[in-house]
């Protein structure tokens, strides 16, 4: 394995070497915009296949970025500088101190425990766990890892056969494919919409609130999160009608974190106000960062917080901070160097004479086919998106509104366990195959295109978006 990283690292340098030096300038394209497409080619292959660490990826885009000339320092260290960037630091932060308060794990043991054992009721608990979480626990992985034991648990209650229970697998698979449909909706809720607020930001001047983003994303992205529940009970008919034990496992589990505790009351005032001035900053002014900063010290302040600074900075994702903010500085300088306008005339031209709902609707299904390259949401969104601005430009189209529908469609990631860190959460498992994933994988990419295409000729024209 080491052998091949080394291999595919060579392929990145290759790449980079041919496309800057190698290369005739193509007409039209400048000298800083070929080599904004070298640090790109490098970046791409890197992503694609993972051959070094993410953070030491997203240092040397910003050092090739520098010493090529394809932008100056300053520039090439801007995307560190990008509000949206530090939502990925915040959210991960309330996510840690969420878990930390026990508050989180109440709230899906409780909702579970509606279900009275019945097995068909265990699916929408599960369900509407996750869609409460979606708002309260901003990292689809984090929600994975915490309804992980809680479903396990479950399965055990009933002497469930590992691989064999369709209840498990259907549990399973609720909660990292519905829950990533959700995640589409909340700004908050998913790394890759703030590096999409992020990119659209750079591009366009225009900062996109949390009311704006789930007002166009949010009933769709809910609405496709619940239909995939119908389809993946089809999939994975629970094999026995009542659990029995499952609901007695819950209850136990209840009883043994006693009374709500104050740091749970503390915390669960704390996000709520704090998901009543996301839901409002469109009325209040007050930027998203703004109030998810405000959050954070109160959550961490001494001798009131849940959580001390020593214990929370080991929730901080460094290392995603480090790799997207040298992705967002590489889209700016793709945008600004004029290699991402070259790259859109050059790939997207075939759609110019089609009509631009139907554009869009090629773009929605061309990002989820590209989830067999991409690792994860925040990689794809940072490649592609700037080339959609680029190519929204040139066909005389709002770039904030062709940037806002790609982004959001970015997340059709189900298909393999590398698409997106759920789905390798899941399939560590003994519950769940390779070949299972793919297969749900498969239905669920075809289900979130296919919706999300409706949702272009119907809600998104309701609502005036397009």
């Amino acid at each position: 394995m080491h052998g091949q990283k080394n291999v595919q690292f060579l392929l990145a340098i290759f790449a980079f070497i041919a496309v800057g030096w190698l290369m005739p300038t193509p007409e039209g394209l400048p000298q800083t915009g070929k080599m904004a497409l070298a640090v790109g080619a490098f970046a791409i292959i890197v992503w694609m296949t993972s051959c070094i660490e993410g953070a030491l990826s997203g240092l040397m885009i910003v050092f090739l970025l520098a010493i090529t000339g394809a932008a100056k320092v300053a520039q090439a260290f801007s995307g560190y500088a990008n509000t949206s960037l530090w939502l990925i630091v915040i959210g991960f932060l309330m996510a840690g101190v969420m878990e930390h308060s026990g508050l989180s794990k109440r709230i899906a043991l409780y909702l579970v425990a509606l279900s009275k054992g019945v097995s068909s009721r265990i699916y929408w608990s599960i369900a509407a766990s996750i869609a409460i979480l979606t708002f309260f626990v901003p990292s689809i992985t984090a929600r994975t890892l915490l309804m992980l034991p809680i479903i396990l648990g479950i399965g055990e209650s009933f002497n469930a056969k590992e691989g064999k229970s369709n209840i498990v697998k259907a549990l399973l698979l609720i909660v990292a494919m519905s829950g990533t449909m959700m995640s589409i909706g909340v700004l908050t809720s998913h790394v890759a919409n703030p590096i999409t607020v992020g990119m659209i930001q750079s591009a366009t001047g225009k900062l996109i609130t949390w009311a704006e983003w789930f007002r166009v994303g949010g009933p769709p992205a809910f609405l496709l999160g619940f239909l995939s529940i119908f389809v993946i009970k089809f999939m994975y008919p629970p094999e026995i009608e009542n659990i029995g034990e499952g609901g007695a496992y819950v209850k136990r589990e209840l009883a043994a974190m006693g009374p709500i505790s104050r740091k749970e009351i503390y915390t669960l005032v704390i996000f709520l106000i704090t998901l009543i001035l996301w839901a409002t900053d469109s009325y209040t002014k007050i930027p998203v960062v703004t109030v998810g900063l405000l959050s954070v010290l109160l959550l961490l302040l001494p001798g009131i917080g849940v959580m001390d600074w020593k214990e929370a900075q080991c929730k901080i994702p460094w290392s995603v901070y480090i790799l997207y903010g040298g992705g967002l500085s590489l889209g700016a300088v793709l945008v600004s160097s004029g290699a991402a306008k070259w790259l859109a005339n050059t790939m997207l031209s075939p759609l110019h004479p089609f009509p631009l709902t139907i554009q869009i609707i090629a773009l929605i299904w061309i990002v989820t086919i590209m989830q067999v390259l991409f690792t994860g949401g925040g990689p794809k969104t940072t490649a592609l998106t700037p080339i959609v601005i680029a190519y929204a430009g040139t066909i005389g189209a709002d770039p904030l509104v062709m940037a806002l529908v790609l982004g959001m469609n970015m997340q059709h990631q189900y298909l393999l366990p590398v698409s997106n860190m759920p789905n390798a959460v899941i399939v560590g498992t003994p519950h769940i195959t390779e070949k299972e994933l793919m297969k749900t994988g498969a239905v669920m990419s075809i289900l979130g295109a296919g919706f999300f295409s409706l949702v272009v000729l119907t809600y998104w024209k309701w609502i005036g978006l397009l």
